[in-house]
């Protein structure tokens, strides 16, 4: 009672200040929102950037990601720590934040976020603080208010006299607010002197309080252990006039509850309703909350019962279950989660909910026993069958090894399936020393043996040993087979372009390197080294590995009756083949350096000894064309010719058994017998060279020899005996080899490729019989699994149908097609029923045709050759056959896909008028990837009739777009050499209002000039970025134009005839007669001149009509008055001149202009434009080279940096390709300045032209953690060849830069308008799904979701999204560097003058 006297003498003080007090209530003041007066917490400085015209890209940018903040907390009452750390680091990229924004993220630290724990978030804060101090962010009281409501929240240790030093030292005068807070933070001690000290303070100050104040002194009796005086608090405001609140009800309760006085804490309760106290279920949640942390948890159940329920309880309840996981208490928080109101699904099954609280267990580091424990009550009451899967999930994202292992022990213990990618996000998450280990416990205690992929992609990387051989050997010791250790660490060799390694690590261990897996990285690393000694060592070993992979097999000892394979003459012409492959995919990819690539590449493997294929050899000459030289064709005779022999490798003195001749192996096998050895496994050896030479002679002669030796010969060898015999066609041979093998052991059976080989060549000599015999006998119980070789198998089945299909024997075919389907050797796919139809087809028998169709389409659910009996059916008129397949179809393919497919058999039919009618048809579905596809075929099969039906059967159809029917004929015509029909498709599409694209007419005109046609439209020069236009409507010919300036009046001192001549001077520009204006110009009376607008005018009138050496007059003439013609002319100017590549006037008028004027018309671009066009881009670059190295601080290398031409460094990249080596010299000495234009620039040469590994290079060294970025062009080239996976790649990239959410939103937007565009709507809805989760919807393109939820719609599908309004510009507004001037490259007009004459204005 003391204290509450103490407390009581400052009553007449309370009293007095009556009239002052604020009555606001903690609801409005300090409840969780951010912001409780206004619609939305960035409403007070939203205005402030409304009416600041110049507000950066950045501060638009980090209002949108506070706004999201604030949406977050009205919404759910909780925010995340991601969230608040990406506006921090938004903050640190640009540098600059408003006092508004920095006062409400500073709000965000507390209570606000449940899910950290207190000290988390008081160090997130903290670090804030940091920040905005640093940035010298204007701050005042309102901000060291902020930040002691978190400190509250957070229940931060700190000195109340200590803070308010700290304020008064900056000179800030603290408020009452500040006041109220610092008593609170003494009542939160249970020091209630300090609070009183204050309380007198204030009243010496004649500062009013409020309701605050009294909740902080009861929660300070309370923590002073001294409820009576926390009871009395009640007593006191009624005496000062303040009737107490729910809040303050709540806040006794909790003192009751801290205490553990459950019988006051129900008294209190029941008091409260007769009072009309209603206490909210948040307010019961806090009481709950505090008995639980407090040790009273077992008297929670009392107060759960008077819970409402009411709408928001689930969120209120999200976050305090947060909090008591926080603090240990997951039982209590269980039962909360238990009362939460479950959603229900559309078919009425009850959500699973939880989720969050799992999550949160695994992230604060719960023992993992009671981890499992809820999990299975989870699943046991039916809350989340999934749980366990959840917990697992979160431990292995948050990389805490300790509880996910154990959480995989338990899943596996429960049956479920322990997976590869289960283990990735651990490689990433643990320390390097800890890496091995995990790899340990994949296989001793989830028996899972990490493949290649999880080696070479996490293991690897993660280890952080640049070592190649310690790496090969920790991995051994870490039970990792030799092979994939050797084969990952190759593979991680060669992607980080350390190919030498690689070649080393590849020749001290042999192994079988998987071609498909190695080539890219193998030619990306070529590409970026040029050592093309390594690449040959590598091809090499890519060779021997192949060469090693079947004689492993064949040298082991077989089962009785199995068909063991070893290297086979096929395998011996796939081995070639491989190294023809790879050295044909590094021709296409070096397109530039083609020639000098594959003379030096060549060269290296006649020196090997190495060989290719004839099929490569000639694919390569077709590549090269005209490119072909003497020396390249003379190597590739000799690579394919068959004769050369591999030279003994060199990377020891021990050649392995595989790469000896026969002759080797039989004079080795000669001197081990003559030492009295064994030469059993030689012996094995040399049968294999022998099937390898594919010698029938040699190998039966070997046979022969090894059985008088009494040697043990494998089954699996005389199987192979019976391929070979089937390779030189001699199938009585080989029938009886295998017959011998039967009576050997009659359970034998030849494999599935070795029975059809045999099987073909029997139906070749018309042994139907025998073949069908041997079918029978050599069935599976399995159906064949394909692998690799895979189609070569499927392609000698489809022969043998094809064959006898073109006999036209329907039974023969029928039979075979049963045996080799209903014997597992081959599934029923389209390829493989096509001859079942065929056959009825060649024999004009379409009645049967199509009863087989059917039959097909009721068994198999697939459709063969259904184009082929359409086409035959409309030529025949058979409009009954004709529906019945249609019908047919749609059962499989659906309605539109079929009536899609009629189109085109009707188009190629030359029937456009039927086809016509079916695209008209209402309600059908535009599938423009389906008619692009079809034109694609047409092209590539050199089909000109289809493309031109189509073309007339689309006629006026404006739901499709014709474009690409119109470009794909003028390709075809292109191909065909048809000019003359090229331009006439020109006219036809004026004659049908379509717009032909820049990429059409550029072809076009390509054609024309080919064959000296004159080219009757304007040429593209390059597809530019467009040019905002202003409300005057232009024809389409017409260049855009500006304002018309006003003419002012004559002046009545003038003579007349200035006025006159100023006048004509002006008709005269307004009627394009640049002549005449020039004529009015000299006639002007000395004394008078022309203004900047009119002499601007006439110099674009000269530039458009070509008329360069006059126009240059004029601007010299402004220059040297230190005037300049308007921007967008002087623009225009300075393009024609730099298009003209005229350096030296280039060069005399940059002189004259300061650096401010060069960067207002983008000089540097258009100086770098022109010595593109002069043929002297490499000089530019050595000039910028020496420029950059005289730079001597970093304001110089700064200054540099703004001039740097970024838009004539693509154009360098883009036509000098052979310079990318000495442009990235250059950009690397920009970049060890810190300045990374050049570097960007770079960049996005490389990922726009398919260089993934080299651009991620770039990025990952020196571009991540830019705040600024250009990518705008690789996102426009991304749409214009609809590059899904370029797009992809962006936007990988740019998620975890620092850049800002509105451009990340960007690339986005392109993806999304790709896969919309393709008709791919469930991928685009996924690749919103995803974008969703790293920007708000907002900063996705507001078009790009309208077109998708269109598209998502025509399909009878829910769009899930509400499309966001539309916003101002300013709002829309993006961080993202596009294409600015900095990109104009190409001659652009000007907004200026108009095309036609005008009437003259009197």
């Amino acid at each position: 009672m003391a204290s509450i006297l103490r407390t009581g003498k400052l009553l007449r003080y309370f009293a007095g200040f009556t009239r002052n007090v604020v009555v606001n209530s903690v609801r409005d003041c300090e409840s969780n929102n951010l912001l409780q007066s206004a619609p939305c917490m960035c409403g007070q400085f939203q205005n402030g950037f409304a009416s600041n015209a110049a507000a950066t890209k950045a501060e638009l940018s980090l209002d949108r990601q506070i706004k999201r903040l604030d949406q977050d907390a009205r919404r759910m009452g909780r925010i995340s720590r991601r969230d608040l750390e990406e506006v921090l680091d938004e903050i640190r990229t640009h540098r600059t934040a408003t006092s508004s924004q920095s006062l409400l993220v500073i709000r965000c630290c507390g209570n606000l976020v449940p899910e950290e724990l207190p000290e988390v978030r008081t160090a997130l804060v903290q670090e804030i603080w940091k920040t905005l101090n640093a940035l010298n962010v204007p701050m005042d009281i309102s901000h060291y208010n902020a930040l002691l409501r978190v400190y509250l929240e957070n229940e931060h240790q700190f000195t109340p006299t200590d803070f308010l030093a700290e304020i008064e030292a900056k000179g800030i005068e603290p408020n009452r607010v500040t006041y109220q807070r610092l008593i609170a933070r003494y009542c939160q001690q249970g020091d209630i002197e300090g609070a009183t000290r204050i309380l007198e303070f204030m009243r010496g100050k004649a500062l009013p309080v409020n309701e605050n104040v009294f909740n902080s002194l009861i929660l300070g009796h309370s923590q002073a252990n001294d409820l009576e005086s926390a009871k009395g608090v009640l007593g006191v405001m009624k005496q000062a006039g303040l009737e107490p609140s729910a809040d303050t009800y709540t806040t006794l309760l909790c003192a009751f509850a801290r205490h553990g006085d459950i019988d006051a804490l129900n008294a209190t309760l029941a008091e409260c309703e007769p009072k009309e106290i209603i206490l909210l279920d948040k307010d019961l949640l806090d009481i709950v909350y505090t008995l639980t942390v407090n040790g009273h948890g077992d008297h929670v159940d009392g107060v759960l019962a008077r819970l409402r329920i009411s709408p928001g309880f689930n969120q209120d309840a999200v976050n305090i279950i947060l909090r008591l996981v926080n603090k240990g208490h997951e039982d209590v928080a269980l039962k909360l989660l238990r009362l939460m109101p479950r959603g229900t699904r559309v078919n009425g099954e009850a959500v699973d909910v939880g989720a969050f609280y799992i999550r949160q267990l695994v992230k604060a580091n719960r023992p993992v026993e009671n981890i499992l424990t809820i999990c299975r009550t989870l699943q046991a009451e039916g809350l989340n069958p999934k749980a366990l899967t959840i917990a697992t999930e979160a431990g292995l994202t948050h990389g805490a090894m300790n509880n996910a292992l154990p959480l995989l022990q338990e899943m596996k213990n429960v049956g479920l399936p322990i997976r590869q990618h289960y283990f990735w996000p651990l490689f990433c998450s643990v320390k390097p020393n800890q890496v091995l280990d995990v790899v340990r416990r994949m296989q001793q205690e989830f028996a899972v043996n990490p493949n290649s992929e999880t080696i070479r992609d996490y293991v690897i990387p993660n280890l952080k040993e640049k070592n190649w051989d310690k790496v090969v050997t920790v991995l051994r010791d870490a039970g990792v087979p030799n092979s994939t250790a050797v084969t990952s660490a190759v593979y991680a060799a060669l992607t980080t372009h350390q190919m030498a390694e690689a070649a080393k690590i590849m020749e001290k261990n042999r192994a079988y390197y998987v071609p498909i897996i190695f080539r890219q990285p193998l030619i990306l690393a070529l590409s970026n080294t040029n050592d093309y000694s390594s690449f040959i060592r590598c091809l090499r070993q890519i060779h021997e590995g192949m060469q090693l992979r079947a004689p492993k097999e064949a040298t082991e000892e077989p089962e009785v009756g199995s068909d063991v394979e070893a290297a086979t003459p096929t395998t011996e012409r796939a081995a070639f083949d491989v190294v023809g492959s790879i050295v044909h995919e590094a021709a296409i990819y070096f397109r530039r350096e083609r020639v000098i690539m594959l003379q030096k590449v060549l060269t290296g493997l006649v020196k090997q000894g190495l060989s290719i294929s004839s099929a490569k050899a000639t694919a390569l000459s077709e590549l090269l064309g005209a490119e072909m030289t003497p020396k390249i064709s003379e190597l590739l005779g000799k690579l394919s010719s068959g004769e050369l022999e591999p030279i003994p490798l060199p990377s020891s003195g021990k050649r392995t058994l595989d790469s000896l001749s026969i002759d080797e192996l039989e004079r080795f096998i000669k001197n081990v017998e003559a030492k009295g050895e064994s030469a059993n496994n030689i012996k094995r050896q040399l049968l294999s060279a022998c099937f390898r030479s594919m010698n029938l002679e040699k190998t039966n002669e070997v046979i022969e020899r090894l059985e008088q030796d009494k040697f043990q010969i494998p089954v699996g060898v005389y199987a192979q005996l019976v391929d070979l015999y089937t390779h030189h066609k001699r199938s009585s041979d080989a029938l009886a080899q295998y017959n011998k093998l039967r009576k050997t052991d009659a359970n034998f059976k030849l494999d599935n490729l070795k029975t059809v080989r045999l099987v073909e060549v029997l139906l070749q000599e018309e042994r139907e019989a025998e073949a069908v015999q041997l079918l029978k006998e050599n069935q599976k119980e399995s159906l064949y699994n394909e692998g690799e070789g895979s189609f070569n198998y499927v392609s000698t089945v489809w022969r043998i149908l094809n064959a006898i299909a073109e006999s036209g024997n329907v039974e023969k075919l029928k039979r075979i097609f049963d045996e080799l389907v209903g014997g597992n050797y081959v599934a029923p796919t389209n390829v493989i029923l096509g001859p079942l139809i065929k056959v009825h087809v060649m024999k004009d028998d379409l009645t049967n045709a199509i009863n087989t169709f059917e039959q097909i389409c009721q068994q198999y659910k697939a459709t063969p050759w259904k184009n082929e009996l359409a086409c035959r059916l409309i030529q025949k008129e058979d409009a009954a056959n004709l529906q019945r397949l249609t019908d047919l179809s749609t059962s499989i393919h659906g309605e539109v896909n079929s009536l899609y497919d009629l189109v085109f058999s009707f188009v190629e039919c030359g029937r456009v008028r039927q086809a016509r009618k079916i695209l008209e048809t209402p309600g059908l579905r535009t599938r423009p990837q389906r008619i692009s596809s079809a034109c694609d075929r047409y092209k590539n099969e050199g089909m000109l009739q289809p493309l031109e039906g189509l073309i007339e059967a689309t006629k006026d159809l404006g739901h499709i777009d014709r474009n690409k029917i119109y470009y794909t004929l003028l390709l075809s015509y292109d191909k065909a050499d048809e000019a003359e029909k090229a331009l006439g498709l020109w006219t036809k599409m004026q004659e049908e209002a379509v717009a032909p694209t820049d990429a059409f007419l550029l072809k076009l005109a390509e054609l024309l000039q080919r064959k000296n046609i004159d080219v009757p439209f304007v040429v593209p020069e390059t597809a530019q970025p467009k040019v905002k236009r202003n409300k005057t409507t232009v024809k389409a010919e017409e260049q855009p134009k500006a304002e018309q300036p006003k003419v002012d009046p004559p002046k009545s001192a003038q003579p007349a005839k200035t006025t006159s001549a100023t006048t004509s001077f002006r008709r005269a520009i307004q009627a394009n007669d640049a002549d005449a204006a020039i004529a009015c110009r000299e006639r002007i009376i000395s004394g008078e001149k022309i203004g900047i607008l009119d002499t601007s005018r006439l110099i674009e009138l000269l530039v458009r009509a070509n008329r360069l050496t006059e126009a240059t007059k004029y601007v010299d003439e402004l220059l040297a008055e230190k005037q300049h013609p308007q921007p967008k002319i002087f623009k225009y100017f300075l393009n024609k001149i730099a298009a003209s590549g005229d350096l030296a006037t280039l060069e005399r008028i940059g002189k004259q202009l300061n650096d401010e004027q060069k960067r207002l018309v983008s000089f540097d671009n258009r100086y770098c434009h022109a010595y593109i066009v002069a043929g002297k881009a490499e000089q530019y670059l050595k000039q910028l080279s020496n420029d950059i190295e005289a730079a001597k601080t970093p304001e110089d290398a700064a200054k540099l940096s703004e001039k740097f031409p970024r838009g004539g460094a693509v154009g360098i990249l883009e036509k000098h390709p052979e310079l990318v080596a000495q442009y990235e010299a250059l950009a690397e000495k920009y970049a060890a300045l810190n300045q990374l234009g050049p570097m960007n620039v770079l960049w996005m040469h490389l990922i726009s032209n398919g260089q993934e590994v080299a651009s991620k290079q770039i990025w990952d060294k020196y571009l991540s953690s830019a705040p600024r970025l250009m990518f705008q062009r690789v996102l426009q080239t991304a749409r214009e060849q609809q590059d899904e996976k370029l797009a992809s790649t962006v936007i990988s990239q740019l998620r975890d830069s620092k850049i800002s959410e509105g451009a990340i939103g960007n690339a986005y937007s392109c993806l999304l308008d790709i896969q919309t565009t393709k008709g791919n709507t469930d991928k685009a809805l996924e690749v919103l799904g995803n974008a969703v989760k790293d920007v708000s919807l907002e900063n996705i393109n507001r078009t790009a979701l309208l077109r998708l939820k269109q598209a998502v719609e025509e399909k009878s599908q829910n769009f899930p999204y509400t499309v966001p309004e539309k916003r101002t510009k300013a709002e829309d507004s993006s961080s993202s560097s596009s294409s600015s001037s900095d990109d104009d490259v190409s001659p652009k007009k000007p907004e200026s003058v108009p095309q036609e004459p005008e009437k003259a204005q009197a």
